[in-house]
């Protein structure tokens, strides 16, 4: 599966240890991870508030940056890889900062009560 908004932007790497996570570098030479639910996450917050897209990637630019190696997963407890020197962000630690919120309004089925 191709990450048309990180393959457009950055350098495409492969990691020999781990090939189902996206490695990716800046032309800074700073390097960084993009799991899948990550990814799928992004991918949400593209569909439900594509106007704030752009403002989203340029703080992910930003976190590359000033962090030089990160690791953007689903779950910072339970990370896909592990990396010695690699911070974790989560996509709300993108969007929170910056006001971008998508509403849960889902909730259980009424079946079976």
């Amino acid at each position: 599966m191709r990450y048309e908004d990180f393959d457009s932007r950055y350098t495409p790497l492969v990691d020999a240890e781990n090939k189902l996570v996206h490695f990716y570098q800046d032309e800074e030479g700073n390097t960084f991870y993009v799991e899948p639910g990550f990814y799928e996450g992004l991918m949400g917050f593209k569909e439900k508030r594509s106007e704030d897209f752009p403002a989203i990637m340029k703080s992910i630019d930003k976190v590359i940056k000033t962090n030089h190696k990160v690791i953007f997963t689903a779950d910072f407890e339970f990370p896909w890889i592990s990396r010695e020197g690699y911070i974790y962000r989560e996509i709300l630690d993108i969007t929170d900062p910056l006001g971008i919120f998508v509403e849960d309004k889902s909730r259980g089925s009424d079946y079976g009560d």
